[in-house]
């Protein structure tokens, strides 16, 4: 592995910490969609901007924005149209956008099935640098609004009832989730991306008690699905996307297992 490879792992190292940390919200607040349904509103927007011969990582961005504006907006507790059924319709509809954009291609298709799959080429220095910022401020985000984030943890129509101005942090918190899935889409792939906002954060929660030690733990989990992901796709030639989506499930269950050794059932 020579020097070209560094920006990769560098890359792969700070979308895993930040996918980690921001997995634990997405864990703990039992909303499984938002993440997804955000990743494939991304996915939509790369795969137009491709169609269309425009840059896929801003036409990325600029969709995933309205993804998290669209997500957001979704009440809590509605009777007849919950929050984790609005974004499971959302869902649905953007994978069914992005693969009608992928038929409607004509010729190669190569660049859209890299973003369906992702593609360890697309990281370079410039990639790791904006991963790095993004991950740096989602840090600095996490310890002003620590707060809000755990009240919104425990009950966002209940944080919003108490004047913490809970939903517009919900907004920006699911802002910076749609920044880091669009700049990571074309490493990761649309497809996979979901996984790494779960399993780290599914592990470090099966192993840690307290919040911050669940946070830290799912960062490093994070990391080493995301670096021990990048070193197996080289060594074995395969997907890049596959292999960090089946280190992180490995890791999940060498959590699971622990726990048993660690906390038999009584």
């Amino acid at each position: 592995m020579d020097a070209y490879f560094i920006p990769i792992l560098i890359t792969g190292a700070f979308t895993g910490i930040a996918m980690g940390m921001l997995g634990v919200f997405i864990v703990g607040m039992r909303m499984p969609f938002i993440g997804s349904c955000i990743s494939h509103t991304a996915l939509v927007g790369a795969v137009y901007a491709a169609l269309l011969e425009l840059n896929p990582t801003a036409g990325a961005i600029s969709l995933s924005m309205v993804g998290a504006a669209g997500a957001a907006l979704i009440p809590p507790g509605r009777r007849h149209l919950d929050a984790n059924t609005g974004q499971a319709i959302l869902l649905s509809s953007m994978m069914g956008l992005a693969f009608l954009a992928v038929g409607s291609q004509r010729g190669s298709r190569t660049e859209m099935l890299a973003l369906l799959w992702g593609n360890v080429l697309f990281a370079n220095w410039h990639t790791a640098a904006v991963t790095g910022t993004l991950t740096a401020g989602l840090v600095a985000f996490m310890v002003v609004f620590d707060k809000e984030l755990k009240a919104i943890l425990f009950s966002r129509s209940l944080a919003a009832a108490t004047g913490l101005h809970a939903n517009l942090v919900y907004l920006l918190f699911l802002c910076f989730c749609g920044l880091i899935l669009a700049v990571s889409l074309q490493v990761i792939g649309g497809l996979l991306i979901f996984s790494l906002l779960v399993c780290p954060a599914a592990a470090a929660c099966q192993l840690c008690r307290g919040h911050r030690a669940v946070l830290i733990a799912a960062g490093c989990a994070g990391l080493l699905s995301t670096v021990l992901g990048f070193a197996a796709s080289f060594a074995f030639n395969l997907p890049t996307g596959a292999c960090i989506v089946i280190t992180g499930t490995l890791l999940f269950l060498c959590s699971l297992v622990v726990r048993a050794i660690l906390r038999p059932a009584t």
